[in-house]
């Protein structure tokens, strides 16, 4: 409980990687696995790589089978632009830090007052 933090201040695949940066780098993290589905994985993998390997951050990439439809389907220009969004933050984030102030360990949620909100957790590949 204490290894894990919950943040809310991305609302996006490149978000995700973009508010987490500062976090990976306080811990020291070196290696990173990504986990995701094989429909996203081309944008997400090349997004990983490159805003998280300009901070010097190996990924090594998962797939979990998606159960029943696919969440998402990825256009060439929905990638395009997010792979050149994560070039130019690869650039501007070696002396630029993003900063998420919704960010708090999982040891300090109510988690039985957190169920009973509106939080939905999507479960696939059995993992959970």
């Amino acid at each position: 409980m204490d290894h894990v933090w919950l943040e809310h201040c991305a609302d996006s695949t490149f978000g995700n990687f973009y508010f987490n940066i500062p976090l990976l780098r306080w811990w020291g993290v070196r290696k990173v696995k990504l986990i995701t589905s094989p429909t996203h994985l081309p944008r997400a993998k090349w997004m990983a790589q490159i805003l998280l390997g300009a901070q010097g951050i190996w990924v090594e990439v998962d797939t979990v089978e998606e159960q029943g439809i696919p969440g998402n389907e990825e256009s060439l220009i929905k990638t395009g632009l997010d792979l050149t969004r994560s070039l130019i933050w690869a650039v501007l984030s070696q002396g630029i830090e993003p900063q998420c102030s919704q960010l708090k360990p999982l040891a300090a949620v109510d988690l039985k007052t957190w169920r009973q909100s509106d939080f939905k957790c999507e479960y696939q590949g059995e993992l959970r």
